[in-house]
């Protein structure tokens, strides 16, 4: 079977409709992992290249409306890199910033772990925090959108 977002997606359609909690496919191709439960995300590791091929349900959508409700006039903060997202430095910790939040440029917004490295993603304009668009832990690619931001 070829790993493809329209595959993924029957997956995922199949998985909810037949009340299934985890299913785990191998190919040549690599692994795919669909969890049931509150935005978890359908992911596909491709061991030579390490990239992470992703579909949040409705995330577009969501991020679509938000924008559309401003006119658009939001600052899109992306992630620089493949890896991991985190909200807070550590676990437990209170996360760098959360919706609602006023930001300068320069602060530090999130962390994307890639290969046990750290990266801090900073703001690049001074404003408010409108959306955070991906949950805690979750794998971003590089290119993702990660935070709307109301520039001031």
């Amino acid at each position: 079977m070829k790993i493809t977002v329209e595959n993924l997606k029957e997956l995922a359609k199949s998985v909810e409709k037949n009340n299934i909690s985890e299913f785990i496919l191998e190919t040549e191709e690599g692994k795919v992992i669909l969890k049931r439960g509150s935005s978890e995300v359908a992911k596909t590791v491709v061991p030579q290249k390490v990239e992470y091929v992703e579909e949040v349900i409705n995330s577009e959508v969501l991020t679509e409306e938000v924008v559309e409700e401003n006119n658009g006039n939001y600052e899109e903060v992306i992630s620089p890199m493949v890896g991991t997202f985190y909200k807070a430095p550590s676990p437990g910790a209170a996360p760098f910033v959360k919706e609602g939040d006023i930001v300068k440029e320069g602060d530090t917004l999130c962390i994307v772990e890639a290969m046990k490295l750290m990266n801090e993603v900073k703001s690049n304009i001074s404003g408010k925090i409108v959306k955070v668009l991906i949950e805690d832990g979750q794998p971003v690619k590089k290119g993702d959108k990660l935070f709307l931001i109301e520039a001031k």
